[in-house]
């Protein structure tokens, strides 16, 4: 019982040259990550919300993990408060999430005092992350989402499918307004590259002037 006692009031002695060079680096580190994700992100999300709570984030995780170490009774202290606490994140992407999750992990290393593994590894992770996102920015996006609006034009929509279908790979109808003020398709196509996207537009021109076709990423309305 006297172990026990000792074990859970026993505090380990916190070196304090060695906290804030943890601490210093740790900052350092999620304002890195908060740059990369604001550059490379591909979401399609607002990034400011998300990029401002990054370095919060590690921050708050560092000072936790440098005060519970210390303590197994503070320990235990955490998952009692952490069991009444629930957080409501509205996380719209999986990339977003994972961006958080090298936040957290930043904030966990460091303030574990694992200095050198946590940097090394977000390292690696960062020149990942670089290359990686930087090589895709570059790919064309397939997948898009299209609204042909051919109100008062009196051209029937089979034209319009068949044009559609001599640039698109693919072709689904999502939605079709007909008659009142609003004539209009909506549809889920895919294309090779963005010149058959411009060709499907001219072509629409073509057809009446008065036709109007609007492209949307297909991740938005998913």
């Amino acid at each position: 019982m006297d172990e026990l006692s000792a074990g859970l009031m026993n505090a380990e002695t916190l070196n304090t040259p060695e906290l804030l060079i943890n601490l210093l680096v740790c900052i350092v580190a999620s304002f890195i990550l908060r740059a990369v994700y604001v550059r490379k992100s591909i979401s399609l999300s607002g990034k400011f919300h998300i990029g401002i709570v990054i370095p919060l984030l590690a921050i708050v995780v560092f000072l936790v993990i440098t005060i519970v170490k210390s303590s197994l009774a503070l320990s235990l202290g955490l998952v009692g408060a952490l069991s009444i606490v629930r957080f409501r994140t509205p996380i719209k992407e999986p990339e977003e999430l994972v961006y958080l999750f090298i936040a957290i992990s930043l904030g966990l290393g460091y303030g574990a005092n694992q200095t050198f593994i946590t940097s090394l590894v977000f390292v690696i992770l960062m020149i990942l992350i670089l290359f990686w996102l930087s090589r895709k920015s570059n790919t064309f996006e397939t997948d898009y989402n299209m609204l042909v609006d051919f109100t008062n034009t009196e051209v029937p929509i089979s034209q319009i499918l068949d044009s559609v279908k001599e640039h698109a790979i693919s072709m689904d109808i999502k939605n079709y307004n007909f008659g009142g003020e609003d004539t209009s398709v909506f549809l889920a196509v895919n294309f090779d590259n963005c010149e058959a996207m411009e060709n499907l537009s001219t072509k629409l021109k073509e057809l009446h002037p008065k036709i109007s076709c609007s492209f949307y990423h297909g991740r938005q309305l998913q």
